[in-house]
């Protein structure tokens, strides 16, 4: 009997240690592309209609919107992966609220990070892509406009409200070790501050840095609960 359930037993342990290391790969790539976002397209600010013209006419700056809203698409993708593993874990049944509360979150962080994406590669899309002439200055205040408040706004208070519900429900179930918790609560605090303070994208590095920490937390625990 033994030897029948060990094979068996190393094979779940197998599985579910390739499970781990996937959301910790996942973590990463949430953590670039969290960066990515932000740090591919930085359209000039109080610009003027001829200079704002003249920056969007060059092919690398739309070039770079299409980048950055792949690396938008890419946090919508990447942080479901993270959260699945969580939630699927043992322990994460001892707090059934929360866990409810991550995943409505998780799942509001994919849509609007996905509308983010296609957003910011609108303009490099439309003219590059569909080969079609670039905008005039209000279209293009217009889509910056919604750029910035998917961003800042929206996207990044979801975002903020996931990685709190995902701390907190980290410490109440201890699916992973508590420092990581702890420092979601330091990275998700300040970011939902700064989204009620109508700054949300200026704090997208200390949810680059949640995500790094949560990528070796995944790594290193052995025994997921």
């Amino acid at each position: 009997m033994v030897s029948m359930s060990t094979p068996l037993t190393t094979d779940v342990a197998a599985s579910g240690a390739t499970a781990r290391r996937i959301a910790a790969a996942a973590a990463v790539l949430l953590g670039l592309s969290l960066f990515l976002t932000v740090a591919a397209l930085e359209v000039p600010a109080n610009a003027g209609d001829a200079e704002l013209l003249r920056w969007w006419r060059e092919q690398p700056n739309r070039t770079a919107g299409i980048l950055s809203g792949l690396a938008a698409i890419c946090v919508a993708v990447s942080f479901p992966v993270v959260a699945n593993y969580v939630l699927q874990q043992r322990n994460a049944a001892r707090a059934p609220h929360w866990r409810g509360f991550v995943h409505s979150m998780v799942g509001a962080v994919t849509a609007l990070w996905l509308i983010t994406g296609a957003v910011r590669a609108a303009i490099g899309r439309w003219v590059d892509i569909s080969d079609e002439p670039l905008p005039g200055p209000d279209a293009l205040r217009v889509v910056t406009a919604l750029n910035y408040s998917l961003l800042g706004l929206s996207g990044m208070a979801v975002l903020s409200l996931a990685i709190l519900a995902m701390s907190v429900l980290l410490l109440r179930t201890h699916v992973l070790p508590t420092w990581v918790g702890r420092v979601g609560l330091a990275c998700g605090i300040p970011m939902l501050v700064s989204v009620i303070a109508q700054y949300g994208a200026y704090t997208t590095a200390l949810g680059v840095v949640w995500a790094f920490c949560l990528a070796v937390a995944l790594w290193r625990h052995d025994e997921p609960g």
